[in-house]
């Protein structure tokens, strides 16, 4: 079967790079927890910690979350810190009588050590992303494998800050990320992505950032994104990293650019791969429902490390997060390295797409 070059997307989670050395969301939480018992300058903020958290759950709780139900993850932590940090500019603080007494109190004067605390995580977070050992990313060869068998541009939609796929470009294997090269006097520009609207052929890969990346920075004058080669550079508070909260709709480039990328993307792909994402982010579900709703015949690849014994459970329980028919998603266990050093992948990809309705035969 000859697929057309819109019929198969991929949509990167977390997962896809923790075995490239670069911890999950889950896992960051694990980490900065033991730094909090163990290092000395992370020690000052433990009960301030520990505040937030179980305020988290005890909001979770009123909406029947309990336990493994309730989103915790960096994420959370970060943007409730960053609410937190606005406190005065906040749009809610005029309606709120007084904030808790004990919250005042561990956050320090104007809020403080909010404000730092999240600088400490965001720093921290840097270095998580820049792992010593870069070759443990090699795996993600395989969509250099992937785009020759299928001889057509992959699309590409992460979740992630890391820069594992970039590190696939090369002189005979351009990965466009929408700049022309480093630096102020290279800025983000959506033409990039555009059929036909930058070089004479067309790159290998169409990256999409949809939270933003790790080496993104922007002009403060301008307000222009560029991407740099050192992201030692990069104030940890002005990364331009949205962990998923509702500022990815702001007009702001590329974020709204590349959530609508994705929802014309998945409209039109007859198959839907995700790798490493575990249907945390309601924007994403949302566009994902929609898709699957729109054609019955589209399908949902969820690569995922689970147990056998609980693989149709999963299957069932992910199309009844999405809303959509049990037929129309499928889960296969393993890793992303697993799924990306598949031998024939293109072909047993190839093979899941369903057959179009107006296909001759």
């Amino acid at each position: 079967m000859i697929s057309r070059y819109r019929d198969i997307i991929f949509l990167l989670g977390a997962g896809a790079s923790a075995e490239a050395g670069i911890p999950t969301s889950g896992e960051m939480i694990r980490r900065i927890e033991m730094l909090l018992n163990e290092n000395e300058e992370w020690c000052a903020y433990e009960k301030l910690y520990n505040h937030i958290k179980s305020s988290i759950h005890y909001a979770a709780g009123l909406n029947g979350l309990f336990n493994e139900a309730v989103p915790y993850n960096i994420e959370t932590l970060v943007n409730t810190l960053y609410e937190l940090e606005r406190n005065e500019q906040h749009p809610l603080y005029p309606f709120i009588a007084s904030w808790n007494s004990r919250l005042l109190a561990l956050a320090g004067p104007d809020f403080k050590k909010v404000r730092d605390f999240r600088g400490l995580i965001l720093d921290q977070l840097k270095q998580w992303m820049s792992p010593d050992d870069v070759s443990k990313a090699d795996y993600y060869q395989g969509f250099k494998r992937l785009q020759e068998k299928l001889n057509f541009p992959l699309r590409i939609f992460s979740l992630n800050y890391d820069l594992c796929v970039e590190r696939l470009h090369c002189d005979e294997f351009r990965v466009e990320t929408g700049f022309g090269g480093f630096g102020p006097q290279f800025p983000w520009d959506w033409e990039r992505f555009e059929e036909g609207g930058i070089g004479p052929e067309p790159p290998q890969v169409y990256l999409y950032k949809l939270h933003g990346s790790i080496n993104w920075k922007r002009d403060h004058d301008t307000k222009q994104l560029f991407r740099v080669e050192q992201i030692a550079g990069i104030d940890a508070k002005s990364m331009e990293l949205i962990f998923g909260r509702d500022f990815k709709l702001e007009a702001a480039d590329p974020y709204l650019f590349y959530l609508y990328a994705f929802r014309e993307a998945s409209l039109n792909a007859r198959l839907i791969v995700l790798i490493g994402y575990g249907l945390g982010d309601s924007h994403i579900n949302n566009m994902l429902t929609q898709a699957l709703r729109d054609d019955k015949e589209r399908r949902l690849l969820l690569i995922e490390n689970c147990d056998e014994a609980v693989l149709e459970n999963r299957r069932i329980a992910v199309a009844k997060t999405l809303g959509v028919g049990n037929d129309q998603v499928v889960v296969k266990i393993g890793g992303a390295k697993a799924f990306l050093d598949t031998n024939e992948l293109g072909a047993e990809l190839q093979g899941m797409i369903p057959k179009s309705s107006d296909a001759p035969f």
